[in-house]
């Protein structure tokens, strides 16, 4: 069997009008990326893109507590387990994509048996006269044939357009896209638990405050209780004691309360249970001896975690290379425009190629071994024709569907500068504030020690002292809140860099 001559002629073809294919490809989008942020001191120490693949910001509040938490959720989290299903998925879909490139062999393999019949149709279903049924069978015109036949078959479609790789194209860029997806998917679960650590840090501190204020308003009470009973103070004193060490109390369910929804919020990202977690919120607490002032006593609280993400600081062109919203845009707009060079090769003919080698003989038993050789090639071109628009119709939709992914892929780098930059600037000024505040905190602690000394002496009234223990304990509360706050917009700098570190760290 020879090869049909039609077969050259058409790849000849294919390939004559395959060099005539120009599909347009999109660049880059025109955004102005500056050299350095606005705002950030002058003592920044910029990292570099790759040494931030490496790095684990939350070691740098250095709590034991915090690490472990983090570790234990990028172990745990069902989110983070979904995306690395996905992941799977879609690589297997990448295999098959890039298995259309290469030939398929398939074994093939049947049985015929056929009956004939010429002559009279009279002879048609009469019954053999004898028992030699085939030499009747014969005599009356009908003939039975048996043929068996095994082989190897060939299967394969030459892209001369390029319809196929564009596809395989896509399916990579896909599995980018999701892997970048599950980047950011981590990135924002180690934000979400730092956030609530930090909230649950935040509501303990408030409850020793509360508990601490109110300690020292209960020996106000008692001074002022005594100093009545001596007649050297009027009733209403005493009940002006009793009244704010009340107001003092009652904020300590409010606290204790925040303190368990955020506790509860950590079992959930963790897939954990409160109790397990409270085990491991004791792990490595840390506490801060408080110096005694004047007229109080000395206590233990825990401290709110602190990191300076400004040694950490990232250039806006590492932290566009690094952000994983940002590869998933521009991994999308890659995966469109292969999707739509298929959707454009769809407008032209399709080759495909076939062949057999195999045995074919009449008697199955002796297929094997004296079967004889059968094989044969061929080819054919599809093209189309008349579709009513069908083809172009999907051509337009996939120009449209890559304007967008281009469109929202300079949207999300602009969305990433200003992220970066308003994290950068509310990480300042809230050190600022926090600074601020420290000193206000500092100076009423000072203030409410001198006023109950002086009150003790007799030289200042009660309500000078109360007001001073008020303030006083506002201005922790303040404090502390800032202080929570700094926290929480570190956490949301590091996310706004993009910093997702390549190797997850194990516990």
């Amino acid at each position: 069997m020879t090869v049909p001559m039609a077969i050259p002629v058409v790849v000849a073809l294919t390939l004559l009008l395959s060099a005539c294919v120009n599909l347009p490809e999109r660049g880059e989008p025109k955004v102005a990326v500056p050299e350095t942020w606005e705002g950030a001191p002058e003592g920044a120490i910029a990292t570099t893109g790759s040494s931030a693949t490496e790095l684990a910001w939350w070691e740098s509040f250095n709590d034991p507590a915090l690490t472990q938490l983090i570790e234990l959720a990028q172990q745990r989290n069902l989110d983070l387990q979904v995306a690395d299903a996905r992941i799977r998925e879609v690589r297997a879909l990448q295999r098959a994509a890039n298995a259309s490139l290469f030939p398929s062999l398939s074994a093939t393999g049947g049985f015929t048996r056929q009956r004939s019949i010429s002559g009279s149709i009279d002879n048609i279903g009469a019954e053999p006269a004898t028992a030699g049924g085939v030499a009747n069978l014969a005599n009356n015109g009908a003939v039975i044939r048996n043929l068996g036949q095994v082989g190897l078959e060939v299967s394969w479609e030459a892209d001369v357009f390029g319809r196929l790789r564009s596809q395989a194209r896509a399916a990579q860029a896909d599995v980018g896209v999701v892997q970048a997806d599950r980047d950011a998917a981590r990135l924002t679960l180690l934000a979400e638990v730092a956030r609530n650590y930090v909230e649950y840090r935040l509501y303990q501190v408030q409850t020793g405050l509360a508990q601490q204020t109110a300690t020292a308003q209960e020996r106000t009470a008692r001074i002022s209780r005594l100093r009545f009973e001596q007649g050297l103070a009027s009733r209403l004193d005493v009940e002006r004691s009793i009244a704010e060490l009340s107001v003092t109390r009652s904020q300590l369910p409010a606290a204790r309360e925040l303190a368990e929804s955020a506790r509860y919020r950590l079992s959930l990202l963790l897939a954990s249970t409160p109790d397990e977690l409270s085990e491991l919120l004791q792990t490595g607490l840390p506490v801060q001896e408080n110096p005694p002032q004047q007229g109080s006593i000395q206590q233990r609280t825990v401290t709110l975690p602190s990191s300076d993400p400004l040694t950490l600081l990232l250039s806006p062109n590492d932290i566009l290379a690094l952000r994983p919203d940002v590869r998933a845009a521009r991994l999308r707009l890659i995966s469109s425009t292969a999707l739509r060079d298929a959707s454009e090769a769809l407008q032209y003919p399709t080759l495909t190629i076939t062949g057999l080698l195999g045995l074919q003989n009449r008697d199955l038993d002796e297929l094997l071994s004296a079967g004889s050789r059968v094989w044969s090639i061929g080819g054919g071109v599809a093209a189309p024709l008349l579709d009513f628009g069908r083809i172009r119709a999907n051509i337009d939709a996939a120009d449209a569907r890559q304007e967008q992914a281009f469109l929202q892929y300079e949207r999300t780098i602009r969305d990433a500068l200003r992220d970066t930059q308003t994290a950068i600037v509310l990480y300042t000024q809230g050190v600022l504030r926090q600074q601020e505040l420290a000193r206000a905190r500092d100076a009423s602690s000072k203030a409410t020690a001198l006023a109950r000394l002086q009150y003790q002496e007799g030289t200042l009234s009660l309500l000078d002292v109360l007001i001073a223990e008020r303030a006083s304990y506002d201005a922790q509360l303040a404090w502390s809140q800032a202080a929570a706050n700094v926290a929480t917009r570190t956490v949301a700098l590091y996310q706004a860099m993009g910093v997702v570190p390549s190797k997850q760290t194990a516990s």
